[in-house]
């Protein structure tokens, strides 16, 4: 092929690019560049200045300077004839007539740029160049960044001295220093035996030209051979690279050598040769480089093979084998004459260059145009060859009528038409094959005119309907073809048979493809990827359009759904089994097949089989145990072994069982499926490989790996055990990589990744942890040997997956089949141990299994509802009962708590005794007094009673009150202050944060809610009993003169201290005590009496009963209080009725005295007075109630005051009574009338405060759910928001309000209170990308002022440049917006400079608006500088008002 052959002809296998790799064999030598032949015929130029920087630098040198000392060593002298060598697509540049220029490089930093210092391995071959010459060796350049290769002399091949840029192939020997130096070697033999492995890392992104590789034949083609290599990728040999006497020789499965031609880097496309020339012992240089024969005349030649899309194989006389391809020469009226070879020529007729007939063909085809063509007959005698170039008939896939004997009845083809008459159409095939279509079968419908719808040269699909060979007549058809017939035709040749596909669409339920090389479309279903469930949803993820897969089956071929094909191991080699029925007939009772669930139903499940036939497997024979629950035993598309129990030839219906028991066909052996599905996984993270990723044996590689695949990767870890904190760093070893759900599994067990792993012994017997499991896999460790493997879940295909067995920290007993295994990736292979047990061990077990613990929560199902309990089916297939008490715990009255419970429905239940109930197993005449004992279970929640130690999460943390924690069952409850510690500090609640959890003790119960303590005496029983701050549980506990310690809660006139005890300070406000004691602090009190009738106890905090410091400090100055004898001096004065202090609690005594008439009256007239107050208070609104009786009071006059409730909601929770709470604001939603709705939506904004400080999220949601139904939507969505982000619920109120900005798009309140959020959290970029989406949703009008609010929030929350930016840009499109041009000034005076303020207000009174407005910013300016600026600033304000009053005053007169 001469220099400018066109790249893009169909002979050329390699898409060229720049940058494409391809070995090449140097042809000739020049002295500026050398020629270059390369696979399919191509040739290339070398250009001298292409070799390597070192020798273009020597160039350089000697062009620039004629003295230069460098010698320049010639072309000749660096490359050889026949010399192999690595090179790279420089330039393809365009010359005349459409072809191309090719020119290639071999510098190292080309060929080899897409490998890393890194990546280097010994053992791995490479070309490079001298760079310079040593003592002892020589510096190779092999174009990798950083790294350093020296050539020893010993090593070189000539063991003679090499030139400044000679070309080599090298082995590296060694690695130092990660990469960056390496020593090299030129040993022949060695080079001869270095294949590229695994271990190096290759991949398809570093693989190169010239690599010699171990590979499996894959499949045989027409075309050459599929092979596979490095464990997974897959390259093609084309049929010009394979030895022509070992042709016919090649099977799949065979190993071969094969030497790596090039590499596509856009497709990945690898082309790999077989001939013997490039395998070892050659493979370095060629010793036929040229051929004396070419030019020569040849006669007598054979076509042997004809490749449609590259030419034809011929054999010669001698029976050399040579390659040929057509050319169009030249144009006549009658058709166009190609060139075959140059002694070959064929016509194409005038009709035939396409499938219509061209006017003006003169403009399609030209002289050396490439075409493809297809020969329809063949004149050895008179030398015609006669072609066709007419698409449906090139690309056609129906069978071909080579001859008479082709046509047979029923068959369809295609073909053209040669002559229309008034009879039918006369169609011709291929040679001299010819039909008559008669009139009545050109259409469906009536034919009057048959010239007026057809014409000669018109491809047509005719179907035979009589043939005669002898006659050598043909009667053909066009009405009696159907589309599925058709079809049919075009996948006959596919029925059962291995193929490979390509990927050309992903859809939801699996793969559309085309078979290839015949592109006919196919589809595969997801469930039919893999035998094992859990890999089909990651073999789908993975593969992507334009993958190739192969190695599968045609499963089915229908005229509706085409050809589905499956990759399932078992059904594949079910397939391959030519005793497999292949319809009704051919069933059998006892006859076993594999096939896949199709399915699930309530009585059963259907299974699918080959050849269009199902079954169903009633719920009875799904599995050897009972089965409840049919959705639970197997998955859509797994893989079972079934076997025919019954046939119903009428209905053609057949029945099969699954039972493990009866069946005797496995498919595969357990550890076969194990590993076959661990080669799919291995596949799937080689498939994200070649996507570009580089996927490690370490645990962050494969991480990385997967964020890289996924926006986002989630760590499930396993930390039994195992103290961890946020933000520390530990050590990990993986489990499992789920890629449909983004989950990586992990073990942070010491026990696994410190443990050093010890030598296991073949047929040692040991105990297996399962670590993790799923429906196929179990990854266990093994006993204290540190080793990790994997074990199948399934004995056998059909087994129903043992929950109970196979769950995280349940033991194994297994066997060592081997300590390290191949198939495994290294792991070691065991065998569970299976345990032929007795019948009766059997039975002991099954009881066991089925018997429950008391107390045991569980999963219940449903099976009859009575109006006294409800009989339900525990998970072991026991029956169990629920007595109507046990359901419902406060049932309404005359409801049926039973009827809340549907047959078939699951509750979760716990057991709570047995019942022992009369069995009918045996009749009453042989066992009269045979018993059954029935479990007894409730679905009310388990009570927490008084001195249970628990676990409890920190719900809640209020600071004068404790922490609000949540307790098992959905229970509730409150830790004291002064419940928390043993020794009180003076910020207990400091050490616990939300989500904390905490061990504590039940101490009682209040109002539905327990109290709860956290102190170590309660929780410890050996704890010391000489405490700080003992816990003082009743009034008994308090002795008179005890020193005791306690947390203030507030300041009233009713208190446990009197304020005459409480300070030596004479106090007239009591707000002086708030001001200058903190609330919840810790003081300390002496015991002044106790009066255990009325539980009252008096305390006294003064500095001369406690020791401690007064309360309130000298500096405030207040007097002195009485002491006791001044106060005695001062009652003896007064009258005989006793008085407290007007601050202190008042207290009467009365004595047996008798009362004067004037003292009985007196206290008539105080009685009277008292009435009248409590009248007047009770008149008054002010006044707040403080009991519930005022509240109701209240409430009855004012039913619709929403400020009512809310006062009366919060009296509840100021005593901590939840439950209260909700039920007052539950009323108030009932009571208040609708037509008041804001009152009522304040009601439902203080129960959605409630739900969030005391509720949970899901309580929360309801009362949510509920508000926007009964209130407008947008305020409700509007205080929630609030909510959340008052209570720092970031992550909550930011879902909430995307959930606002998709639902309310049209109001501008959303997106200001949205953007408000986000610059409040300092999320600037995000409140600038929801501006710009409000501008998209809004109307034009709103967009000046929403601009405006949210530049005013970015001076406030965000950047204050940015906010400047947009005022501008508002005020520059609406200078006349004074209103704007205020409230700019007013931010910048805030946030601005003096001189940004200035220049601001020189801008404004330079507007073209109203003398007026102008006066306002001017009055405005001038106040500004009186305020921060300067007599000198003043005055130049004032001047440029004058000088703004004279212009207008000018300008008016002038007008």
């Amino acid at each position: 092929m001469c220099k400018r052959q066109k790249c893009s002809e169909k002979s050329i296998k390699v898409n060229l690019k720049i940058g494409t790799l391809m070995l090449g064999c140097v042809k000739e030598v020049s002295d500026f560049e050398a020629v270059v032949g390369f696979p399919s015929g191509l040739v290339g130029y070398l250009p001298i200045c292409n070799i390597c920087d070192s020798y273009t630098s020597i160039l350089k040198d000697n062009l620039d300077s004629e003295d230069s000392l460098k010698e320049v060593v010639p072309l000749s002298q660096l490359l050889t004839p026949g010399m192999l060598i690595r090179c790279v697509v420089s330039s393809l540049d365009s010359i005349k007539e459409g072809h191309t220029s090719l020119k290639v490089s071999i510098n190292p930093k080309g060929v080899n740029k897409v490998l890393s210092a890194a990546s280097l391995k010994p053992g791995m071959t490479l070309s490079g160049c001298v760079e310079s010459v040593e003592d002892h060796g020589f510096l190779v350049d092999i174009g990798i960044s950083g790294t350093k290769a020296f050539l020893p002399k010993q090593s070189t091949s000539s063991k003679k001295d090499l030139n400044v840029g000679q070309y080599m192939t090298v082995l590296i020997e060694e690695v130092k220093n990660d990469g960056r130096v390496v020593r090299l070697s030129q040993d022949p033999q060695a080079l001869g035996k270095a294949c590229a492995e695994t271990q190096q890392g290759w991949t398809l992104d570093t693989l190169l030209p010239g690599l010699l590789i171990q590979a499996r034949i894959k499949r045989v083609t027409p075309h050459g051979l599929i092979v596979t290599y490095l464990s997974s990728f897959t390259g093609m040999v084309d049929f010009l690279h394979l030895d022509e006497d070992k042709a016919s020789t090649y099977n799949t499965g065979d190993e071969v050598l094969a030497r790596v031609l090039y590499v596509e880097p856009s497709t990945r496309h690898v082309g790999l040769s077989l001939r013997s020339h490039l395998l070892p012992p050659g493979g370095a240089v060629l010793d036929d480089i040229s051929s004396e024969r070419v030019s020569e005349v040849v006669q007598g030649c054979k076509m042997s093979a004809l490749h449609y899309h590259s030419g034809a194989l011929m054999k010669m006389p001698d029976g050399t084998t040579v390659f040929v391809h057509g050319t169009v020469m030249d144009l006549q009226k009658h058709g166009a004459y190609v060139r075959i070879t140059n002694h070959i020529k064929g016509l194409i007729p005038i009709i035939h260059l396409a499938d219509v007939v061209l006017k003006n063909p003169e403009k399609i085809f030209t002289s050396g145009l490439k075409v493809k063509c297809r020969v329809l007959s063949v004149d050895a005698q008179q030398k015609k060859l006669c072609l066709t170039r007419k698409k449906a008939l090139v690309e056609s896939t129906l069978p071909l009528f080579l001859s008479y004997a082709d046509a047979k009845v029923g068959r369809i083809s295609h073909g053209f038409i040669v002559c229309v008459k008034d009879f039918g159409c006369i169609v011709r095939f291929y040679e001299d094959v010819k039909g008559l279509v008669p009139k009545a079968e050109l259409s469906t419908e009536h034919v009057t005119n048959p010239e007026a719808l057809f014409f000669a040269g018109q491809v047509v699909k005719a179907k035979v309907l009589d043939c005669d060979e002898e006659k050598k007549m043909l009667r053909l058809s066009f009405r009696a073809v159907t589309e599925g017939d058709v079809k049919e035709a075009q996948t006959a040749k596919f029925d059962f048979v291995t193929v490979e596909v390509k990927v050309c669409r992903k859809v939801l339920d699996g793969l559309e493809v085309s078979i290839v090389p015949e592109e006919v479309p196919a589809f595969i279903p997801t469930v039919h990827l893999s035998d094992h469930v859990t890999n089909c949803l990651p073999l789908w993820m993975v593969l992507e359009e334009g993958d190739t897969i192969s190695n599968l089956m045609c499963l089915s071929k229908t005229k509706k759904k085409g050809i589905t094909l499956t990759k399932k191991p078992l059904l594949k080699a079910c397939l391959e089994d030519d005793s497999i029925p292949k319809n009704f007939s051919e069933l059998q009772v006892g006859m076993q097949m594999v096939g896949w669930v199709k399915n699930i139903m309530p009585y059963g499940v259907f299974v699918d089989f080959p050849y269009e036939l199902f079954g169903l497997a009633p719920k009875a024979a799904m599995g050897d145990q009972f089965i409840t629950d049919t959705s639970t035993v197997f998955d859509i598309g797994q893989t079972v072994v079934a076997k025919v129990t019954n046939l119903d030839e009428e209905k053609n219906r057949f029945l099969v069982s699954l039972r493990v028991s009866e069946l005797s066909l496995s498919g595969e052996g357990s550890q076969a499926r194990l590993i076959q599905g661990l080669k799919e996984r291995k596949a799937i993270f080689e498939m994200m490989t070649c996507r570009g990723m580089s996927v490690g044996s370490d645990e962050c590689q494969m991480i990385r790996c997967l964020t890289s695949v996924f926006s986002t990767v989630l760590i499930c870890v396993n930390v039994s055990g195992v103290n961890v904190s946020p933000g520390c760093k530990l050590t990990a070893v993986v489990l499992h990589v789920d890629l449909s759900k983004s989950e990586v599994h992990v073990s942070l067990l010491p026990k696994l990744t410190a443990a050093t792993r010890k030598k296991l012994e073949k047929d040692s017997k040991l105990t297996a942890t399962i670590q993790y499991t799923d429906k196929d896999f179990a990854v266990v460790s093994l006993g204290d040997s540190g080793h990790l493997t994997i074990i199948p879940t399934r004995t056998h295909i059909n087994d129903i997956l043992n929950s109970k067995k196979f769950h995280v920290g349940s033991c194994l007993n297994v066997t060592v089949e081997e300590p390290s295994s191949e198939e495994l990736g290294g792991l070691p292979l065991v065998e569970c141990q299976k345990q032929n047990a007795t019948r009766e061990t059997q039975k002991q077990e099954q009881s066991k299994s089925k018997s429950t613990g008391l107390g045991e929560v569980m999963t219940v199902t449903v099976k009859k509802v009575k109006p006294m309990d409800v009989v339900v089916i525990l998970p072991s297939g026991t029956t169990g009962s629920i007595h109507v008490s046990q359901i419902e715990e406060k049932p309404a009255v005359g409801s049926f708590p039973t009827s809340s419970l549907k047959v078939g429905s699951k509750v979760e239940a716990r057991v709570i005794g047995a019942l022992t109930v009369h069995g009918h197993k045996f009749l009453p005449i042989s066992h009269p007094d045979f018993k059954v004992s029935l479990p007894e279970l409730t679905l009310l929640p388990r009570y927490l009673e008084q001195g249970v130690i628990t676990m409890a999460k920190v719900r809640k943390i209020v600071p004068h009150m404790g922490l609000f924690l949540q307790l098992p069952f959905g229970n509730s409850g409150l830790a004291s202050v002064t419940d928390l510690s043993d020794e009180f500090t003076d910020n207990p609640l400091e050490s616990y944060k939300l989500g904390q959890l905490v061990r504590c003790c039940v101490i009682g119960e209040e109002n539905e809610n327990f109290n709860i303590s956290l102190r170590p005496s309660r929780l410890y029983k050996d704890h010391n009993k000489n405490l700080t701050d003992p816990d003082i549980q009743s009034i008994s506990d308090i002795k008179e003169g005890q020193i005791i310690r306690g947390y203030l809660m507030s300041v009233t006139d009713l208190g446990r201290v009197l304020f005459q005890n409480a300070t030596k300070y004479f106090v007239n406000n009591q707000k002086t005590f708030s001001e200058h004691i903190s609330s919840n602090a810790l003081l300390t009190a002496k015991v002044l009496s106790v009066n255990s009738k009325n539980e009252h106890v008096s305390l006294s905090l003064l500095s001369k009963d406690t020791g401690k410091p007064d309360l309130l400090p000298e500096s405030l100055e207040l007097p002195l209080r009485l002491t006791k004898e001044e106060m005695q001096e001062r009652d003896k004065k007064a009258t005989k009725r006793k008085r407290v202090n007007s601050e202190s609690q008042v207290s009467v005594c009365v004595f047996p005295m008798k009362k004067s008439r004037k003292e009985l009256k007196q206290e008539q007239q105080n009685a009277e007075q008292q009435l009248s107050k409590l009248e007047a208070e009770l008149m008054d609104t002010s006044v707040r109630p403080d009991s519930t009786v005022a509240f109701e009071r209240l409430l009855l006059s004012s039913p619709d005051s929403s400020l009512l409730w809310l006062q009366y909601m919060a009296f509840h929770l100021q005593a901590t009574q939840i439950e209260q709470a909700r039920a007052v604001g539950e009323r108030a939603l009932k009571t208040i009338s609708f037509r008041e709705e804001q009152e009522k939506l304040n009601v439902w904004v203080a129960i959605l405060n409630l739900e969030n400080m005391y509720g949970t999220q899901e309580s929360l949601q309801k009362v949510f759910e509920r508000a926007i139904q009964y209130c407008e939507p947008l305020p409700v969505y509007q205080q929630l928001a609030d909510i959340y982000a008052k209570s720092d619920k970031i992550k909550e109120a930011e879902s909430l309000y995307k959930s606002m900005v998709k639902r309310f798009k049209q109001e501008k309140a959303v997106y200001l209170s949205y953007g408000n959020f986000l610059l409040r959290q300092h999320q600037s970029d995000a409140a600038n990308a929801l501006l710009q989406r409000a501008l998209q949703s809004l109307s034009n009008k709103e967009h000046v002022d929403l601009i405006a609010k949210f530049a005013r929030l970015e001076f406030q929350y965000g950047n204050t440049e940015r906010a400047k930016s947009m005022f501008d840009k508002v005020l520059s499109t609406y200078p006349k917006r004074t209103d704007l041009w205020s409230v700019f000034i007013d931010l910048m005076v805030k946030h601005g400079s003096q001189k940004e303020v200035r220049e601001l207000f020189d801008r404004v009174i330079h507007l073209s608006v109203s003398v007026k407005k102008i006066k306002f910013f001017f009055k405005r300016y001038l106040e500004y500088e009186k305020k921060n600026g300067t007599p000198e600033t003043i005055q130049a304000v004032k001047q440029k008002a004058l000088e703004y009053v004279e212009t207008t005053h000018d300008l008016h007169e002038d007008l």
